[in-house]
């Protein structure tokens, strides 16, 4: 057998192996497609509307997403759905008073119910009890209570991961799939004029009120339009019909509201107090370039020249001599030298003034007579004279 013959028939042989390979594995494996949970990035993790606002614009009515209740400052037109997907606990009462104004008008309005919990709370049922007349259940919410609904237990979904809802304009069952949804349960006064309800298993999931020439739609919980849920079973076709719920007028925009959270204290103080924030940092600038040249390490003075102690003696002598006030001079400086020998001499009050004269001659090595003249002498005639027994008694008190 040729060589070419016998490189022939091992590949041969290793194809069909390859082949036999291959179709084993094709009869005992089977390629299952599986999904990739990823986290939310960009501004899908900070907004839960962020997929409903791409669904609607996508459906081509424009969209835009307000962070916060706070933001809604100013009404929109009455042709514009405003959704409230929170609690509203942040909710002043006069912005919703004029909400409500807004909806009489022809707006309309989509917002969650807020759980009544003190209805199940033990201390604080009896007191939610006696807040009615006639002592049935009443919202702590204001729009619930605008609309006389509360909530209630949770809506059964009997083991089952969806159920299907009527809507009226819809022409077909929509699926919804299952969550803790609340009943919305309607007040004993409530009459129920203008009143349309879509139920899940008998329990209300959705109320729509008429409210003058608009619309309220309070629905149980809107999970089912979050980033998570809209593309599940019918969800994204249920908004869109609620969003439409409203005949009276035609849709021109949607603006959809997620959090209930306070804006930030300097967003605050920008909105209201741009101007006087501009002022301030105008004013700011200008102290910074004020200042600016005072920084760094102080420089040193120069020394001043100082004059001789015996220089100030011989001014303070002639001033005295100009003012023929030479006596005071004198004898504020004599007591001032007998002070000064009183503390250095011991004994020496007790001595006259001829020991007083010998004693102090021989520590300066002046004479006796010379030194009763510097303290006891007159020396008012001569102002050369005067001067210099200033100074010499100014010497005898600093050396002694």
């Amino acid at each position: 057998m040729n060589t070419q013959l016998r490189q022939g028939l091992i590949a041969a042989a290793v194809a069909v192996g390859i082949g036999l390979v291959l179709w084993a594995i094709s009869l005992n494996f089977e390629y299952k497609e599986e999904k990739d949970w990823r986290p939310l990035t960009g501004e899908a993790r900070q907004n839960p509307l962020y997929a409903s606002r791409l669904f609607l614009k996508g459906m081509g009515i424009p969209t835009e997403t307000l962070e916060s209740l706070q933001s809604l400052s100013s009404l929109p037109d009455t042709d514009t759905v405003i959704v409230i997907d929170t609690s509203r606990y942040t909710q002043r009462q006069q912005q919703f008073d004029e909400i409500i104004t807004w909806v009489e008008s022809g707006g309309h309005l989509i917002s969650r119910g807020v759980s009544d919990w003190e209805f199940f709370d033990p201390e604080r049922a009896e007191d939610a009890f006696e807040e009615s007349d006639n002592g049935s259940k009443i919202s702590s919410d204001p729009l619930q209570r605008y609309l006389k609904v509360h909530t209630g237990e949770s809506i059964p979904f009997k083991q089952k991961d969806y159920t299907e809802i009527q809507l009226t304009d819809a022409g077909k069952t929509l699926k919804v799939g299952s969550d803790y949804f609340q009943s919305l349960l309607l007040d004993s006064d409530n009459e129920q004029i203008g009143l349309t309800q879509i139920k899940i298993n008998n329990e209300n999931f959705i109320i729509q009120q008429k409210a003058g020439q608009g619309l309220i739609t309070l629905v149980s919980d809107l999970s089912f339009i979050e980033n998570y849920s809209i593309d599940d079973y019918d969800h994204a076709e249920l908004f869109w019909y609620l969003v439409h719920a409203n005949t009276s007028s035609p849709i021109k925009a949607v603006w959809l509201i997620h959090s209930d959270e306070m804006p930030n204290l300097f967003k605050i103080i920008w909105q209201h107090f741009w101007a006087l924030c501009i002022m301030l940092a105008v004013l700011f600038a200008a102290w910074v370039l004020r200042v600016s040249r005072r920084f760094g390490p102080m420089i040193p003075k120069d020394d001043e020249d100082r004059r001789n102690l015996m220089e100030h003696i011989d001014a303070s002598g002639n001033y005295y001599w100009q003012l023929k006030q030479q006596s005071m001079l004198v004898n504020s400086t004599r007591a001032a030298v007998q002070q000064r020998l009183i503390q250095r001499i011991p004994g020496w009050q007790a001595m006259n003034n001829d020991q007083q004269a010998m004693l102090l001659a021989e520590r300066l090595s002046i004479k006796e007579q010379h030194v009763l003249k510097l303290l006891h002498g007159d020396i008012s005639h001569n102002p050369h004279e005067f001067t210099e027994v200033i100074k010499q008694l100014e010497q005898i008190r600093t050396t002694v």
